[in-house]
C-alpha cells in the first residue's frame, strides 16, 4: 500500500536531513532545558529525534553533525501556533521533539560521565560495555574515535537504573551494545549479560557479533533475554570484504546459521539482523533480507549515514528514492515469508525504515512512555 504522508516525509528526512528555524531552535532549547538537541553519539543517531503525525518516528540528520551530506535540504523544522511542524517540498506535518533525559550530561557518584556508559534514545537506554571496538568496520565511528577499554559492570547497571527512573524521559527497555570485545574480554561481557538480565527490572536486548564463545543463547534465553540483534550489515561479499573485513571473515553462512538457531531457541520475531542501506546495491540488501527472513530472523533496514570521522565519510548516503524502493520491496519479501520488518518497538524505529502497524508497517509496541513536545 501507499505510505502515509508522514511516512513518506520520514523517508525524505532520512535521505535529505533537516534545518531548524530560529523559532524552532528557541522553542526546543527552552523545552530541552539547554541540553544538546542531539548528543550525536553514533552515526545512525546523530540527528534530532522527532515524532511526525501520530506515531512516525525519525532521526533526522543535521548539517551540524553531517555537513558531509546535509547541505541543501528542502526541509525545515519550524515553530508555529504553539507547536512544531516540518515543512518543505510540498509537505507540512505536525511534529514533536523528543526531549533529552535529565541524566544526559550528568555524572555518577564516582565523578564519571553517565554518557561514558550509556545513552537513551526514544524509550530505550543503550549501555556499552566496550568503548572502541576490536573490529574496524569502515562505516562505524567506534574504532576511529575511541580507544578500546572495558567499563565497570556496576557503573553500567547503575546508569541503566538511573535511565529507567529519569523524571523526563524514563527508559522502558535496555540494549546492551557497543563495540565488539577482544577474546580476552569475552568472559567479562558474558558476566555483564548475566548481571543485567538478573539485576535489571526491564526488558533487555543484546546486540553483538556472534563470535564463538561470546553468546550462550540457551543460557541467555533462560535468564530472560528479550531479543538478540545479530547484524549482518553488508550482504554483498566483495563489498563486505572491503568495508568490514573481520566480520566478512566469519562468513555469511556462520551468521545465518546462528540467526536460525537463536530464532529456534527464542521463538518468532525475537532475533533481528540489521542491513546498512546504501553501501551495496539494493538487490544485494534484499537478498540478505530474504536470507534472514527465511531463517526466522527479523530484518532491519538502517540507512547508511556517512560519519565524518570514518574512512567512508565521503561516500554518498542513499537517496530518499532508494530508501523508499528498498523499504517497499523488503516489506513485500517479509510479507511473503510472514516475518515482520523490525524493530518491533515503534519509537526505536526512529533511525530505521520501519513504521507502526496502524500505518504501513509492522512495529507494534512502546516499551515505555515517551516524552515529546
Amino acid at each position: 500500500g501507499e505510505l502515509l504522508a508522514a511516512e513518506q516525509l520520514k523517508v525524505r528526512l532520512l535521505g535529505d536531513g533537516i534545518d531548524l528555524s530560529a523559532t524552532a531552535i528557541d522553542y526546543v532549547n527552552e523545552q530541552n532545558a539547554g541540553r544538546p538537541m542531539t548528543y550525536a553519539d553514533y552515526a545512525s543517531t546523530s540527528g534530532v529525534i522527532l515524532m511526525l503525525g501520530d506515531d512516525v518516528w525519525v532521526n533526522a540528520p543535521l548539517s551540524l553533525h553531517n555537513p558531509n551530506f546535509v547541505a541543501d535540504t528542502p526541509f525545515t523544522l519550524d515553530y508555529v501556533d504553539d507547536g512544531l511542524v516540518v515543512r518543505g517540498d510540498g509537505y507540512l506535518e505536525r511534529a514533536k521533539f523528543w526531549l533529552q533525559p535529565a541524566w544526559h550530561g550528568r555524572s555518577n557518584e564516582q565523578g564519571e560521565a553517565y554518557n561514558s556508559y550509556a545513552f537513551t534514545h526514544a524509550d530505550r537506554v543503550r549501555i556499552s560495555p566496550i568503548e572502541g571496538c576490536a573490529l574496524t568496520c569502515k562505516f562505524c565511528d567506534l574504532p576511529y574515535e575511541f580507544r578500546y577499554r572495558t567499563k565497570r559492570i556496576d557503573g553500567l547497571l547503575d546508569v541503566a537504573r538511573v535511565a529507567q527512573a529519569d523524571p523526563i524521559q524514563p527508559a522502558g527497555h535496555v540494549l546492551i551494545s557497543g563495540g565488539t570485545p577482544r577474546p580476552a574480554d569475552y568472559g567479562y561481557v558474558r558476566d555483564l549479560y548475566e548481571a543485567a538480565l538478573i539485576g535489571l527490572d526491564m526488558p533487555v536486548d543484546i546486540m553483538m557479533v556472534p563470535s564463538d564463545g561470546l553468546l550462550d543463547v540457551p543460557r541467555l534465553a533462560e535468564l530472560g533475554v528479550d531479543e538478540f540483534s545479530i547484524n549482518i550489515e553488508v550482504y554483498n561479499r566483495d563489498i563486505a570484504r572491503k568495508v568490514m573485513r573481520k566480520k566478512f571473515d566469519m562468513g555469511i553462512e556462520y551468521y545465518l546459521d546462528f540467526i536460525e538457531r537463536a530464532a529456534e531457541v527464542l521463538g518468532p520475531a525475537r532475533v533481528r539482523s540489521m542491513f546498512m542501506v546504501g553501501i551495496e546495491p539494493t538487490d544485494d540488501t534484499l537478498a540478505g533480507v530474504r536470507a534472514v527472513a527465511e531463517r526466522g530472523g527479523v530484518p532491519v533496514l538502517s540507512p547508511f549515514r556517512p560519519d565524518p570521522s570514518t574512512p567512508m565519510r565521503n561516500d554518498p548516503p542513499p537517496s530518499a528514492e532508494e530508501l523508499l524502493d528498498v523499504y517497499l520491496r523488503a516489506r513485500d519479501i517479509c510479507g511473503e515469508l510472514d516475518v515482520p520488518l523490525g524493530p518491533r518497538c515503534i519509537p526505536c524505529s526512529h533511525n530505521t525504515l520501519t513504521f507502526a502497524r496502524h500505518g504501513s508497517g509492522d512495529a507494534h509496541r512502546h516499551y515505555g512512555s515517551v516524552t515529546v513536545v
